[in-house]
């Protein structure tokens, strides 16, 4: 089982608590298998009530991984930044 792990650094970013993946970031970050990823893109189109402010988050931070239904590191592997967050 991986490990879960939710840390909040930005009082802004308290929306983290309502997310449908909260406490499952294992299974979201880049190290996720592509099995882990599409239960994750499943789980946000399905179930979260804050793709809008997850997205926003993934593209400010730079996040590679899944969120907001998206997996943001398919361009950057292929070197494309402009279809990843950036």
């Amino acid at each position: 089982m991986r490990p879960t792990l939710t840390v909040i650094v930005d009082p802004a970013d308290r929306w983290m608590d309502r997310a449908a993946c909260a406490g499952q970031a294992g299974a979201f970050d880049e190290t996720a298998t592509r099995f882990e990823q599409r239960k994750a893109r499943e789980l946000c189109l399905s179930h979260c009530p804050v793709l809008a402010e997850c997205h926003a988050w993934a593209r400010r931070t730079k996040y590679t991984g899944t969120a907001a239904g998206q997996t943001l590191l398919e361009g950057r592997r292929r070197g494309h930044p402009n279809t990843a967050a950036s």
